[in-house]
């Protein structure tokens, strides 16, 4: 347990978007949180993924586009084949974007998507660590 704890305070180290995986934007009690590691991945090539849901009102909802536009900037590089993004009226919808990292030998990617319901919007961010390419990440996760 303590690895897993350890795990989710270093997995999204660096970055904006860490403050809602920790809690500090929206309550952690109204997200739904999942986090693999490990074997499990290895079909996908992955040794991470973290991902949080949760609804959100209008002024949360810019808030986390904003993190997340915020670490967009420490992509890989601005060549399209290491990202997707999608946006409409200014605020992003789907993104998966691939981070430099000196540091570690893994691929990092972040990734966040935003359906608009009637009176609030569902959100998903998700960190993966790993060896898959975003072409990889493609064929794995279509986006819906």
């Amino acid at each position: 347990m303590l690895l897993c704890i350890t795990l989710n305070i270093t997995a999204q180290e660096g970055l904006h978007i860490n403050e809602v995986f920790e809690g500090r934007l929206l309550d952690k009690e109204e997200m739904r949180e999942s986090l693999i590691k490990g074997e499990s991945l290895a079909p996908y090539k992955l040794d991470v993924l973290h991902t949080i849901k949760f609804s959100a009102n209008s002024k949360e909802r810019a808030k986390v586009d904003a993190l997340f536009t915020k670490d967009m900037d420490g992509r890989i590089s601005d060549d399209e084949s290491n990202m997707e993004y999608e946006s409409h009226d200014g605020f992003i919808y789907y993104a998966i974007v691939q981070l430099t990292d000196s540091k570690r030998s893994r691929h990092r990617y972040i990734c966040y998507q935003c359906r608009d319901k009637s009176d609030h919007y569902d959100i998903t961010l998700a960190y993966m660590e790993g060896k898959a390419s975003l072409a990889d990440l493609r064929k794995t996760f279509k986006k819906k």
